[in-house]
């Protein structure tokens, strides 16, 4: 079986005891990934914008990335010291990202512009703007040298009262995925037994303070509950709403 994961810091924890073991895994930004499974990968957490776009072809399971309140690493950063009325970078890697800005600036009346760069370092999207959209391990490393003007998991949080699932474990619907997504529990349940040890080989990895790490492994949920399949619906509500997942389908139809 094929199984993929985010090359971000992000997947470190669910996989580590995996790939301890000596399972192979496919790493990809979420976008690539996306296009991927079915392909070249069987089973792998997608971009939940993605996920709802394709309901009808795919499979969910447990494993998902979500954040109960703050998530650390989808970040609005900026030069100044606060959100100014001016235009927001965005970079391409991330269309569950963007799409969740789009609703978090209409549900609080920010009329912000949206400025879409294929560009992912934050130092690089904010030549362009004073602000910018970042994710992943970039969120991470500029939340250390920009203001954090905006926590998108936070800010989901406050305006629904449910956690945000970024990304969310999937297959091709005439592929049972359910061993991958067994053996990945496992894993987590391993590695938020063994914390110290995950910690420790991420400070190595990453070069990232412990105490960073350790705070970042317990913000994120691995398992999909009741309250992040809340999460999930209402964030497809909200796209439809406002319209995002009708926009897409039709350009990818033309």
């Amino acid at each position: 079986m094929r199984i993929g994961k985010f090359g971000f810091l992000n997947n470190f924890l669910p996989y580590y005891w995996l790939e301890k073991q000596g399972y192979k895994t496919i790493e990809a930004n979420p976008k690539e990934m996306a296009k991927m499974l079915g392909e070249k990968i069987d089973f792998a957490p997608i971009p939940s914008f993605h996920f709802l776009l394709n309901k009808s072809k795919l499979k969910s399971y447990d494993f998902c990335i979500s954040s109960k309140n703050e998530v650390k690493s989808v970040l609005v950063v900026s030069k100044n010291k606060e959100l100014d009325d001016g235009s927001i970078a965005l970079t391409t890697h991330s269309l569950t990202s963007i799409n969740l800005l789009k609703i978090i600036l209409k549900e609080k009346g920010l009329k912000n512009k949206l400025v879409l760069l294929n560009k992912s370092k934050a130092s690089e999207l904010l030549e362009n703007c004073n602000q910018a959209l970042v994710i992943g391990d970039e969120a991470i490393k500029a939340r250390m040298i920009y203001k954090v003007v905006m926590d998108l998991g936070e800010e989901w949080y406050e305006l629904t009262g449910y956690p945000m699932v970024f990304g969310i474990s999937a297959s091709l619907k005439n592929f049972d995925g359910s061993k991958a997504n067994e053996l990945i529990l496992k894993s987590i349940d391993w590695g938020l037994e063994n914390l110290d040890e995950v910690v420790k080989a991420a400070e190595s990895k990453f070069k990232m303070p412990r105490e960073f790490l350790e705070d970042y492994f317990k913000t994120l949920t691995y398992k999909m509950s009741s309250k992040e399949r809340k999460g999930l619906e209402l964030f497809e509500v909200l796209c439809n709403e406002y319209g995002l997942l009708h926009d897409l389908c039709s350009k990818e139809s033309k």
